[in-house]
């Protein structure tokens, strides 16, 4: 039984050598909440607490953006990582907002009002009905503006 667990150990201990030989360190910083989070909170600075890790591929995980102003989309609990789609950028246009819809190419313009049908953060995908209830898809520009896709 003993020889299994200094073989188990002895394995153990090569996996976690290898990870570190992987990342220039051998540490990574990942995000984690400071505190308990309600859905919809507002993440300040005090909110994220950097953690060191070592990850065995070397990456590090998506939430590495995560920054102050981002919304909890669910109740997270502290010592959570924190990362999408737990947490993501603020909203900028939502569901039911009226919206200035641009179409351009070069030369011409066409800017008409529409109401959006998603929510989302600049660059994000975003449904708009227009009046004549034509649906149309583009990317959120800024506050009320979104740029049809070609």
């Amino acid at each position: 039984m003993q020889k299994h667990n200094v073989a188990f150990l002895a394995a153990l201990m090569c996996c976690v050598h290898s990870a570190r030989a992987q990342s220039p360190s051998g540490r990574n910083k990942i995000p984690i909440a400071a505190r308990d989070l309600t859905r919809g909170a507002i993440l300040s600075s005090g909110d994220i607490k950097w953690a060191d890790t070592t990850l065995t591929d070397g990456s590090l995980p998506e939430a590495a953006n995560v920054a102050p102003g981002w919304v909890a989309r669910r109740v997270i609990r502290a010592g959570e990582i924190l990362q999408e789609p737990s947490v993501a950028k603020p909203d900028v246009i939502s569901a039911g907002d009226a919206v200035d819809v641009i179409y351009s190419t070069p030369g011409v313009a066409i800017r008409v009002r529409g109401t959006a049908i998603g929510r989302g953060g600049k660059g994000d995908e975003v449904y708009v009905r227009l009046d004549n209830r034509r649906r149309l898809r583009g990317i959120i520009d800024g506050p009320n503006t979104v740029r049809v896709m070609e």
